[in-house]
């Protein structure tokens, strides 16, 4: 007969064993979630986005509740021109934590995409409410403004992007081509000549540039330019075109 303490040594062991069990079990799984996740961004990184969006909707599936596998599976959506699903997973990102500011600013991204201007507008100033001294949101609100046709709010957004990074040559452009698109074209003279400077690998800049030279008569300032932005790239037909009329204006 087995007496009391034996049978409580054997149910002690029983039990101790189901934890172990259960404890090995858990850890594979989250070993399994993590691998995913890892994997997935590993892609990501390495722009193989085909290739990370099957490993990070896993890893989303093993546990929904994560916020960044839903935050890289959304950019690599938008990575993949697939903006409706990145939207969708940004927004499941944006509501597991709402205060994340890359979340919201590439939400942004995602919306002026869609052409959803109201919505871009609306997250991104609340991603300037979360962090007032990050460039982007700016640049992505300035964007919001300019499709919206609200000028001067995009001109203002641009210029605060400008103040907390001005050495953002993407950030300057666009405050440029802004500048052209009001005609003010000695200010865009100005930013664009400080864009082309901290990035000379970059056409369409030079183009910009040109054409605002050339609406303030420097034809000769604007035929370099155009003639740089060629240098850069031989097939880059505005440029060509641009560059060609001003020849025909200098002979």
């Amino acid at each position: 007969m087995i007496n009391r303490r034996s049978k409580f040594i054997i149910i002690s062991l029983i039990v101790i064993n189901l934890l172990c069990t259960g404890f090995v079990a858990t850890a594979s799984s989250s070993n399994k979630e993590v691998s995913n996740y890892k994997l997935g961004l590993k892609h990501f990184r390495a722009g193989d986005y085909q290739s990370a969006v099957p490993k990070l909707a896993a890893a989303i599936s093993e546990n929904p509740d994560l916020m960044y596998p839903h935050y890289i599976l959304g950019l690599t959506y938008y990575r993949l021109d697939k903006y409706k699903f990145a939207e969708t997973q940004l927004k499941k990102a944006h509501e597991i934590k709402p205060e994340h500011y890359r979340v919201m600013v590439n939400l942004g991204r995602v919306y002026l995409k869609q052409d959803k201007i109201d919505q871009a507008i609306e997250i991104t100033k609340q991603a300037i409410e979360t962090n007032q001294k990050i460039d982007d949101a700016y640049n992505v609100l300035g964007r919001a403004y300019r499709k919206a046709e609200k000028i001067k709010e995009a001109i203002d957004s641009f210029k605060k992007a400008v103040e907390l990074n001005d050495e953002n040559y993407y950030v300057l452009n666009n405050l440029g081509y802004t500048y052209i698109q009001t005609n003010q074209y000695k200010e865009a003279i100005s930013v664009l000549k400080q864009a082309v400077a901290l990035n000379p690998g970059i056409p369409y800049l030079y183009n910009n540039l040109g054409f605002a030279y050339e609406n303030v008569d420097e034809l000769k300032k604007a035929k370099k330019a155009y003639e740089e932005a060629l240098a850069v790239d031989s097939t880059y037909q505005k440029a060509e075109v641009n560059l060609e009329r001003v020849k025909r204006l200098l002979k």
